[in-house]
């Protein structure tokens, strides 16, 4: 099983159960079920997993661990490709062509969301983590967002310890029934 997949899908969960806001008839219901812990709350499992199913395919946004598996990918796409350069101290020796992803993905927070039928603007902070440098120069992904001097520094093999915090703004479209990334932007 792909660990940051799990990872990420756990924190959507955890994110979704604490920012979800209870409706009044769901609040009133929750008190009736706590003052009878005997019965099961709520409708059967495979109703709950239908009615998410359905719930997604109404929603004017797309669905958290969506954002944040989206948003994992951008983070990954960060490559770190090494410098060709000929050596002439060693002409038969092999170039090293290792492309490295550049951050580690920490956590996700989805900060605000601004949805249609047809379009949505989420808002989103990225907590990272630099992987070791290979000496190579910073392509794709939050390429944009990781300051000059870092960049130079990372090109040098010095990697930044602290944690790094990236503001991120992804637009989604509307793509048949579900929702499809297509820019990751400023806010």
């Amino acid at each position: 099983m792909n660990i940051p997949r799990v990872v990420v899908i756990l924190l959507a969960l955890v994110m979704t159960a604490s920012c979800s806001e209870k409706s009044g008839s769901d609040r009133n219901h929750l008190q009736t079920t706590e003052a009878t812990p005997r019965e099961e709350a709520g409708p059967p499992k495979d109703e709950r997993a239908d009615n998410a199913e359905r719930k997604g395919e109404d929603d004017l946004s797309p669905a958290e661990d969506e954002i944040a598996e989206d948003c994992v990918a951008f983070l990954r796409s960060t490559k770190s490709v090494p410098v060709q350069s000929a050596t002439t101290d060693c002409p038969q020796c092999p170039v090293v062509n290792e492309v490295a992803e550049v951050l580690k993905f920490d956590d996700i927070r989805v900060d605000r969301v601004a949805g249609s039928e047809s379009t949505c603007e989420v808002q989103v902070t990225i907590r990272a983590t630099f992987n070791p440098s290979n000496g190579g120069s910073i392509t794709g992904g939050l390429t944009a967002w990781i300051p000059p001097e870092q960049k130079a520094k990372y090109l040098q093999r010095e990697i930044p310890s602290s944690r790094q915090v990236y503001k991120v703004k992804v637009i989604y479209r509307r793509s048949g029934k579900g929702w499809r990334a297509v820019e990751f932007d400023r806010p």
